[in-house]
């Protein structure tokens, strides 16, 4: 049987007066234990957290969400629809407070369709967006959207600017 995670006290106490960071921390360090319990601990710290308004834990609880419901889509549908809902509501939550990969996840839900109506052009400007806030893999992404015109009208100046922001903000 798999040990328990040891979590300091002064931590503990910390989240426990509704201090976000230190419930966040709570829900990282649960996470990496092996033990069920430690796994439910880590969801449930991190949902505090994300309560109470930090976007990290927002955007960790919305991808994890939508792993998991990938993962469960062929076995349980309705669970699967669950996660989805979950991870768009987290994603969502996240991508208000302007952070790039939630916002960059949350346009796979437009481009897939998971739990909301399919929205291609949705998507785009949510990429576009993530990539304007730095983050990398959506300045990738924009640049083959525009190689490709998936969306939108191919447009090779566009993929060049953003093939070559990759490219810079990789340096």
């Amino acid at each position: 049987m798999p040990k328990r995670i040891v979590v300091p006290a002064a931590l503990t106490n910390l989240a426990l007066a509704n201090n976000a960071k230190a419930q966040f921390e709570l829900a990282e360090l649960y996470m990496q234990s092996e033990h069920e319990d430690d796994i439910i601990l880590a969801e449930e710290w991190a949902l505090k957290a994300a309560e109470n308004g930090h976007v990290e834990a927002m955007y960790w609880l919305g991808e994890g969400y939508t792993v998991y419901a990938k993962d469960m889509a062929e076995e349980d549908a309705e669970e699967s629809k669950a996660h989805f809902e979950l991870g768009y509501y987290w994603l969502s939550k996240a991508n208000m407070q302007k952070h790039p990969a939630a916002t960059l996840e949350l346009a796979g839900y437009f481009r897939r369709g998971d739990v909301i109506e399919k929205d291609v052009e949705k998507s785009v400007k949510l990429v576009t967006q993530a990539a304007e806030l730095g983050e990398v893999q959506a300045m990738r992404d924009l640049a083959f959207i525009y190689e490709n015109a998936l969306g939108v009208d191919a447009d090779e100046e566009k993929a060049e600017y953003w093939h070559e922001k990759a490219q810079a903000a990789e340096e």
